[in-house]
């Protein structure tokens, strides 16, 4: 599937991935294959509908963007906080009504 040989080749060299007008339904789990080189994660206009505890798991110590817009997202678990580089978090155009307390925990957003 095309969104997998995009997730296959890995960061650009800024260290971003571009994962955006796909199908992803969940974040790939492969994504803790770049926790310490991926600072750009763009996920927008897929079909998203959480983001999950899985975030925290994916422990992405360097993430300073992460995009998930226009999406279906009702959910966001406070594991966002473990993203503690966190500077800019675009969650537009989706279904959330609250944000998880933990989301103060990223000590640069």
């Amino acid at each position: 599937m095309e969104e997998y040989d995009d997730l296959a080749m890995g960061p650009t060299k800024d260290g971003s991935i571009n994962l955006s007008h796909n199908t992803w339904k969940t974040l790939p789990p492969e994504l803790s294959n770049f926790s310490t080189t991926l600072l750009h994660l763009e996920m927008s206009n897929n079909q998203l509908t959480s983001i999950p505890e899985s975030i925290g798991a994916l422990i992405l110590l360097l993430l300073q963007t992460l995009d998930v817009s226009l999406n279906q997202i009702e959910t966001i678990d406070g594991a966002i906080g473990k993203c503690i580089r966190l500077r800019r978090f675009n969650v537009a155009k989706n279904r959330i009504e609250t944000l998880p307390a933990e989301i103060g925990d990223g000590i640069l957003l």
